[in-house]
This record gives C-alpha cells, sequence and structure tokens, in this order.
C-alpha cells in the first residue's frame, strides 16, 4: 500500500555557549590491525571547530526586542494602566472575552517563545538553548504586563493569565523533550469583527488585533496521521490534519456565548519542504496559523462553512 506524502522576534542579553567539538574518526589500516590517526581535511577541521554566536546578530535581536515591547509597553499604558492605577492586587475574570483572551495568553506566548527561540538560533545558539531562552524572555515579558495590570484598578494580577503565559512560553520546550506533543499545534485563525478599531471601555483603548476576541478563533490542530496506529497510518495522507476550534460571539452584549468547532487542517511542516533551516522555519511558524479551511460549527448551533477565516 502507497502512503500518501508531500516533503516536505532588553536592554542587555548575556551568552554562554560552548558545544564540545566533533570527535575525529580513526581509520583502521587496511594491512594491520593498528588504528592510524586521521589528518582531518581544512574543511572537517572547521566542523571541530564550535559554534560561535554572532554578537551582531544579537545586537539586532536586542533592538527589535526592545523596540516592539516599547511599543507594547506604550499601547498598555495608554490604553489600559494610565488612568487607572492603584495599589498592587489580584484579581481574576473568568468571563471577559469568554475565556478566549486566556487562550490567547497561551498561544500568545507560545508564539513569543518560538520568535525568540529562532532569533538566537539565527545568531548561531544551538536550538535546545535557544528554545530555552525564549521561553524565559517570553515569561519575563508577560510576567512584566500582568504586574502591571496589578497595579490596575479595574483588572489586577490575574492568576490564571500567569499560568497561562507561562505554560504557553514553556510549550515549545516541553515539545522538543517529549516529541509526542509535536502532534498537537495550537493555532489561531482571525478575521476583524465588528468591534475592531471602536473605542474601548477606558480611555485611550481601541480594539485592536490582539484584543478583538470575537474576531478571534484557536484551535487545537491534531497531526492525524501521525496519532493513528501502524495498520491505519497509510491510509491517512500525512500532510492534512484535523483541528477542535474555540471562539465567542456578541462579547459586548450580555448575550455573549462560546462557539465550538471542528475542521479539517494542515500540518505546513509536510506542505513545506523541510530542505533548509529557513524553510524549515517558517513550516513551523506557518503551524501557528489555521489556514482558511472548511469546517463546521457544532455549538451551540450547527452552521457549515466551505471556507472557515
Amino acid at each position: 500500500m502507497v502512503k500518501w506524502t508531500r516533503r516536505g522576534i532588553s536592554t542587555q542579553i548575556a551568552i554562554w555557549l560552548a558545544l564540545a567539538p566533533l570527535p575525529v574518526e580513526a581509520q583502521v589500516d587496511s594491512s594491520s590491525t593498528s588504528v592510524v590517526s586521521v589528518q582531518p581535511s581544512a574543511e572537517e577541521h572547521d566542523l571541530d571547530k564550535p559554534l560561535q554566536p554572532s554578537y551582531t546578530r544579537l545586537a539586532i535581536i536586542g533592538g527589535i526586542m526592545a523596540g516592539s515591547m516599547t511599543a507594547i509597553h506604550l499601547y498598555q499604558s495608554n490604553g489600559w494602566w494610565k488612568t487607572n492605577r492603584g495599589p498592587f492586587h489580584f484579581a481574576e475574570d473568568f468571563r471577559y472575552g469568554r475565556n478566549v483572551d486566556k487562550v490567547g495568553h497561551f498561544y500568545g506566548a507560545s508564539v513569543l517563545t518560538f520568535v525568540m527561540s529562532k532569533s538566537f538560533q539565527w545568531a548561531n545558539i544551538p536550538e535546545a538553548r535557544s528554545l530555552v531562552y525564549g521561553a524565559c524572555a517570553s515569561t519575563l515579558f508577560q510576567t512584566y504586563i500582568e504586574v502591571q495590570d496589578g497595579f490596575s484598578k479595574a483588572w489586577g494580577f490575574d492568576r490564571v493569565d500567569f499560568a497561562a503565559n507561562v505554560a504557553g512560553a514553556w510549550f515549545p520546550v516541553a515539545r522538543h523533550y517529549a516529541p509526542v506533543l509535536q502532534n498537537f499545534d495550537v493555532k489561531l485563525s482571525y478575521i476583524p469583527s465588528k468591534n475592531i478599531n471602536k473605542p474601548g471601555p477606558y480611555p485611550g483603548q481601541t480594539h485592536l488585533v490582539m484584543d478583538d476576541y470575537e474576531g478571534q478563533t484557536f484551535w487545537l490542530g491534531l497531526k492525524v496521521n501521525n496519532l493513528l496506529p501502524g495498520t491505519l497510518d497509510q491510509y491517512w495522507p500525512d500532510f492534512l490534519g484535523l483541528s477542535v476550534g474555540y471562539g465567542a460571539r456578541d462579547i459586548l452584549s450580555a448575550n455573549h456565548f462560546s462557539v465550538y468547532f471542528i475542521g479539517l487542517d494542515l500540518d505546513m511542516t509536510r506542505v513545506i519542504p523541510q530542505d533548509t533551516w529557513f524553510l524549515k522555519a517558517l513550516g513551523e511558524a506557518l503551524n501557528y496559523i489555521r489556514l482558511p479551511l472548511p469546517a463546521v460549527q457544532v455549538a451551540p448551533t450547527t452552521k457549515w462553512y466551505g471556507l472557515y477565516f
């Protein structure tokens, strides 16, 4: 039986790095049983050298990080914190955005870890170490946001949001060390809702993509082919998956409600060839997005979509 297949983002950054050099192989002399040392060629000798970080690229990463985080801080400060300062306190909100925002915290922290880790890899930091650095950076930034919320009269330090941030930031690390988790992708599909660009409840706040919860749908993508028993996986295309989605509607009204979906999905690491580091990173990045594909809303009512955005 033929199996269906297709090819396949701060001020200082402290970096430590040490990789053991690759061993030089020994060769047995065909005329004797003695082991003869082989002198490596110039190219092989280069492989023996520990990978060195690029401090120029690290400086670029630091600059982009500082600029991006400053922009996010200014938006949050003007729209959420500026006129609502008070004593630090804790407050959990299980109704805001019908908890789409909670999933968003997990997703956003995970994406930030991914972007940061790939940036560190670009600067010649090994993958496992880059993931840890990325998760640390993501956790620190998300915690900073939560602490600032803790001084807001309207909000407060939300411990559930914080837990979602930490879980999301370290999920890519867990996937690296527990390969079975690589069969599950957290994805986002988005189309602007009627709330986009409208003023929020606080001075200076405008509903942007990041808090347009009615326009966001989060999905858990399943790599079906990898999850099927060996006798059945040959019948399922390895690039085709399924996803389970969650969203909310009429969020700003008193009659807000949740919606649930099941739809087809694509594993972009199987669609995009994995021949180079860039193509591999591109496939992994696109797996954070659910592309427009057929889906069915299964609750609270049934509704079919030829393409769900």
